[in-house]
């Protein structure tokens, strides 16, 4: 299990410590692998303020100028290293109590940790997982030869040498039959295929659908690595940037993204695209042409859910500020989307986030409402 908080009143025996000096300014649990602000000295979860710097960028909680990160003052982490912390499972049957160095692996390795049963699905100690296990009666078997599934309370009535041999010889007339057919198909499709001397490089599905082969249209894709590095911070997209004019969109490098949010919708998007840098924005922004006579197309774009399942992201186009086009959808954290829009003749496009759903293990709040965007397709007039 890894580690998010402990709360202070985990902390066993500590009469010579206040542990209330030992505490996160910001969710006020005990501190857990601390990093502190190089202005003004104050230790913070790294969690915890990583969370924070995305939301306010640069900004220390202390209100000091600029974040600038440091490691926690010698005092704190020696004052931490001599508490001891009873474990998390102790409510299951744990009493061992652990020091602050020693917890992680403890509770990576305990005893009394849950596991779910891949038979019955009951929550069993993982002191006990194997023993259950191994005569659980609802265990579910696949024979490799007849691909029947069973549950072991079952093996001596449904899987037995006859049912088997009969169950595979059905398998084989079966996929006789279907070979059969679809060899008849194949062999339709060719003779169809051997009629055809011409072929269609574009297809138009209906009126609006873009021709990419238009002499006088470019198609764009933006994936954002020719932005600044920005290993250190998250950034803001430059107000022009494109041929664009860019309102309330970030952007965030893929090892800054690995390191503060691991098992967020940035490191999701990252592993899926294997960009440099992913752009982002949280509730409402906006992108323009920055000529006034011209337009641009929205052909489509990749995006997630940062922190929340079940976002909602809500596009709209507009002409000369009449609302022509608008599309919503549902994003998950850990599954990039393709939204195929085709729209054109825009000169603005505004994105509204909102909604979803809290996983209550993760570090997400209500607010946390940034959409991920991993590239997005445009066309410009040449």
């Amino acid at each position: 299990m890894e580690q998010k908080c402990i709360p202070s009143d985990r902390v066993c025996d500590a009469f010579d410590i206040s542990v209330g000096h030992l505490e996160c300014s910001i969710y006020h649990d005990l501190l857990w692998k601390p990093i502190a602000c190089q202005s003004c000295e104050t230790p913070f979860c790294s969690a915890c303020i990583y969370r924070w710097l995305i939301a306010n960028p640069n900004n220390c909680l202390n209100q000091c100028e600029t974040f600038v990160e440091r490691k926690c003052p010698p005092f704190i982490a020696k004052l931490l290293a001599q508490l001891h912390i009873s474990c998390y499972y102790q409510s299951k049957g744990c009493r061992q109590i652990i020091s602050y160095e020693a917890l992680k692996k403890h509770e990576s390795e305990c005893d009394y940790q849950s596991q779910q049963c891949p038979g019955c699905r009951l929550q069993i100690l993982k002191k006990d997982f194997d023993n259950h296990t191994s005569g659980c009666a609802a265990i579910e078997f696949t024979c490799q030869e007849c691909k029947l599934v069973y549950e072991r309370v079952d093996a001596a009535t449904k899987h037995t040498d006859t049912i088997c041999l009969r169950k595979q010889l059905r398998q084989l007339r079966e996929e006789s039959k279907h070979n059969k057919q679809e060899l008849h198909k194949l062999t339709n499709l060719w003779d169809k295929m051997c009629k055809l001397s011409e072929s269609y490089n574009v297809f138009n599905a209906d009126k609006k659908t873009i021709a990419f082969s238009d002499p006088e249209f470019a198609k764009v894709t933006i994936k954002f690595n020719d932005l600044p590095s920005a290993t250190a911070e998250c950034k803001n997209i430059p107000i022009i940037y494109r041929g664009l004019k860019w309102n309330k969109l970030s952007y965030m490098d893929k090892s800054y993204a690995i390191k503060t949010c691991p098992k967020s919708g940035f490191a999701t998007s990252f592993d899926s695209c294997g960009n440099l840098h992913l752009a982002y924005l949280k509730d409402e922004a906006s992108i323009s042409i920055e000529s006034t006579t011209e337009t641009f197309a929205l052909i489509s774009l990749d995006a997630c859910a940062a922190w929340k399942d079940d976002l909602e992201l809500t596009i709209t186009g507009y002409r000369s500020l009449a609302l022509t086009d608008t599309h919503t959808v549902t994003l998950l954290v850990d599954r990039p989307q393709h939204i195929l829009l085709e729209w054109d003749n825009l000169d603005k496009i505004i994105f509204k986030s909102s909604g979803g759903t809290t996983d209550p293990d993760s570090l997400a709040r209500s607010n946390d409402t940034q959409v991920v965007i991993n590239q997005l397709t445009i066309g410009l007039d040449l």
